[in-house]
C-alpha cells in the first residue's frame, strides 16, 4: 500500500486506507502519520479533518484537536460530531464558558436540538441546574455519544441524591462500555489481575537477595513518584504540587512504563547490571525531556497512580525516589472507580464491574506492601480525609519531606488547576472546584450495592485504620 500511495501523490483515499489499517493494529503513532497525509492530500475533506480532530484529541494534542475540529466546521457547518467532539473537550479543559457560543453556532448552523441537548446538559451540570440538565439529556437521542450522556444522566442522580437509580445509571453506563467492545476490556482487565497475582507471588527475600549490587553515579536526582490508587485525591494532590515554582508535575505519562516494557517486565529487575541501569535511567530521562523538560533545580515528580505495583522497578532504578502515596477509605474509592468514565485501557477496564475493581484493589495493595517490605522506601502517606478537612495541615509536612521551601501559593488549587488546560483524569472539573467533603464516606448512601465487595476491601479497611460503621462487634 505504501508504494501505491508514492505512485498517486494527489490521492488522499490511498494513505486514509492506511490510517484505518494502522487503528485496527493499535499503531497510533503510524496511523496519525497516515491520517496527516490523507488531510494534507485532500485538505476540504470535513470527515478527514472530523477524524483529524478525534486523533489529536487521543494523542492529547488539545490545540490541534481544537483547530480541526473548527475546520470541519467550516467544511461541513453540519457536522454534528464536531460539535460533540468541542463540547467534550471544552468539559474536560474547564472551559465551560465555551458552551454558549458553542450552541449557538450549532443553532445557527441548523444542528437540531435534540442532540445539541447533551452539550446543553453539560453547561446546566456545570451551572448546578441537575433536574434542568436530566430533562434535556431525556432528550438525546440513543446513537449520540451514548456512553457518555449514560455516564452523564448518572453523575446528575448521584447529586440529586437519587442513590439507587444513580448506581443502576451507572452499572448500564459500564454495560455500554464493554458490550460489543472489540478491544475485550473485560479480558484485559483479568489478564492484568492475573500478572499481578503472578508477580506477587515472585516477591520474596531469595528474589531480592539475587540482585546485583550496583552503584549509580550519573548526578541526577531521582523523581518523586506520586502513586495510590485511582480516584484516592491524586490529581488534588498533584495540582497543588504543580502551584510550587520549583516542581514540574508529569501527570500519568509513559516513559517508566515504557522503560519496564523494554526491560521485559520486573522478573528481569535481578538480572541487571550497572549498564542496564544506566541505560534504563537514560531512557526515562530522555522521554521525560520530551514530554515535561526540566530547568536546574526543578524537581521532578512522576504521578501516575498505579506505579503503586511498581516498586520494584522505582527501586532498582531510582533507589533515593521520594513516594508520595494517596490514601483514601477503600470503599470510597472502589465506588468512585466505579462511577468514573476511564478510558478503558487494562487497567481501568477493572472499573466497570465493582467486584474486579475490589480484586484489583485488593492485589494492588498486597504487591505494594510485599514490595515495601522488600524495599523499605521513602514514603510520605497523605490522607484524603484530613486533606479535604485542613488542606495546609495535611500538606505543609509534605512539603518538608520533599524539601520544598513552603509556597501560599499551593493552597490556591483551583487557580491552578484552570491554567492546565486539557485533565485527563476523571476528576478533571472536580479540581477547578473548592475543597468539598461531599465525596468523604458518599460509599455508605451506596452500602447495599456495595455488600458484595466489602470482605474483599475489609483488610484493608482495618489496615489503614478507616472503619466500617455498623459492623457489629
Amino acid at each position: 500500500m505504501t508504494r501505491a500511495i508514492d505512485e498517486f501523490p494527489s490521492d488522499g483515499r490511498l494513505p486514509y486506507q492506511l490510517y484505518l489499517l494502522y487503528k485496527t493494529q493499535l499503531r497510533q503513532e503510524e496511523a496519525l502519520a497516515a491520517l496527516i497525509k490523507a488531510v494534507d492530500r485532500e485538505p476540504d475533506s470535513a470527515d478527514y479533518q472530523l477524524k483529524l480532530a478525534i486523533e489529536y484529541g487521543v494523542m492529547r494534542w488539545t490545540g490541534d484537536a481544537e483547530r480541526a475540529y473548527l475546520r470541519t466546521i467550516k467544511l461541513d457547518p453540519t457536522a454534528l460530531d464536531a460539535y460533540l467532539g468541542l463540547a467534550i473537550q471544552y468539559e474536560h479543559s474547564n472551559r465551560e464558558e465555551e458552551f454558549g457560543p458553542l450552541i449557538a453556532l450549532a443553532r445557527k448552523n441548523g444542528i437540531a436540538p435534540e442532540p445539541l441537548a447533551y452539550v446543553e446538559a453539560l453547561q446546566l451540570r456545570r451551572a448546578g441546574q441537575f433536574d434542568e440538565a436530566l430533562t434535556k439529556l431525556a432528550m438525546v437521542p440513543t446513537d449520540v455519544e451514548p456512553i457518555r450522556t449514560a455516564h452523564a444522566r448518572a453523575t446528575l442522580l448521584d447529586r440529586l441524591g437519587r442513590t439507587d437509580e444513580a448506581f443502576t445509571a451507572y452499572t448500564q453506563a459500564n454495560i455500554l462500555a464493554y458490550q460489543d467492545n472489540p478491544t475485550d476490556p473485560l479480558d484485559r482487565a483479568r489478564e492484568l489481575r492475573e500478572q499481578l497475582a503472578k508477580e506477587i507471588t515472585m516477591l520474596s527475600p531469595e528474589w531480592r537477595d539475587s540482585w546485583e549490587e550496583v552503584e549509580i553515579a550519573d548526578g541526577r536526582p531521582d523523581p518523586v513518584f506520586l502513586v495510590g490508587f485511582p480516584r484516592s485525591g491524586t490529581t488534588l494532590l498533584d495540582t497543588i504540587l504543580m502551584g510550587h515554582p520549583n516542581t514540574v508535575v508529569m501527570e500519568e505519562q509513559p516513559p517508566l512504563n515504557h522503560v519496564e516494557e523494554a526491560l521485559g517486565g520486573i522478573s528481569a529487575l535481578a538480572g541487571m547490571d550497572s549498564d542496564a541501569i544506566a541505560k534504563a535511567r537514560d531512557d526515562y530521562f530522555n522521554e521525560v525531556e520530551n514530554i515535561q523538560p526540566l530547568a536546574p533545580g526543578q524537581l521532578l515528580v512522576d504521578k501516575s497512580p498505579l506505579f503503586l505495583y511498581r516498586l520494584p522497578l522505582i527501586q532498582r532504578l531510582f533507589p533515593n525516589a521520594k513516594i508520595i502515596l494517596a490514601l483514601r477509605h477503600p470503599c470510597d474509592v472502589v465506588l468512585s472507580c466505579f462511577m468514573a468514565n476511564f478510558r478503558l485501557n487494562s487497567a481501568m477496564a477493572s472499573f466497570l464491574r465493582l467486584e474486579d475493581a475490589a480484586e484489583l484493589y485488593d492485589l494492588a495493595f498486597r504487591h505494594w506492601q510485599a514490595s515495601l517490605a522488600l524495599f523499605p522506601a521513602n514514603v510520605h502517606p497523605i490522607v484524603y480525609e484530613r486533606l479535604v478537612e485542613d488542606v495546609a495541615a495535611e500538606i505543609r509536612p509534605l512539603f518538608d519531606f520533599l524539601d520544598l521551601q513552603w509556597d501560599d501559593n499551593v493552597l490556591n488549587h483551583s487557580r491552578t488547576a484552570r491554567s492546565r488546560g486539557l485533565i485527563t483524569t476523571a476528576s478533571y472539573s472536580q479540581v477547578t472546584e473548592p475543597i468539598y467533603r461531599r465525596a468523604s464516606g458518599r460509599w455508605e448512601k451506596y452500602r447495599d450495592h456495595l455488600a458484595p465487595v466489602i470482605p474483599v476491601l475489609e483488610p484493608w479497611i482495618e489496615s489503614f485504620a478507616y472503619t466500617l460503621p455498623g459492623k457489629e462487634s
